[in-house]
């Protein structure tokens, strides 16, 4: 499995989510959101308040994902990081 590695603001990362929420129908009965709200707790935020995200590849390549990603990319508002950048913005152990 290939995972991917993003960051955005919260603004555009909501908009996304909220975007690909409707496009798939949630919340429905079994799934609340395709992604994490960006004010989840558990979110990976980093220090300048980017939103941090890790998909599989694959979901990528779903015709809505496909159809925005490349823009948000082209246009600076999504960066793609590497699987180092992502950890970084985990959550720390104490």
């Amino acid at each position: 499995m290939i995972q991917r590695y993003f960051r955005s603001d919260a603004g555009t990362y909501e908009a996304v989510r909220q975007s690909l929420n409707a496009a798939w129908g949630f919340p429905n009965a079994g799934t609340v959101s395709c992604i994490l709200p960006a004010d989840d707790p558990t979110a990976p935020i980093d220090g300048q308040g980017r939103i941090h995200l890790a998909v599989t590849d694959e979901w990528c390549q779903w015709d809505e994902v496909a159809a925005v990603l490349p823009e948000l990319l082209a246009s600076g508002a999504v960066e793609e990081i590497t699987r180092a950048e992502y950890l970084a913005a985990l959550p720390q152990g104490d």
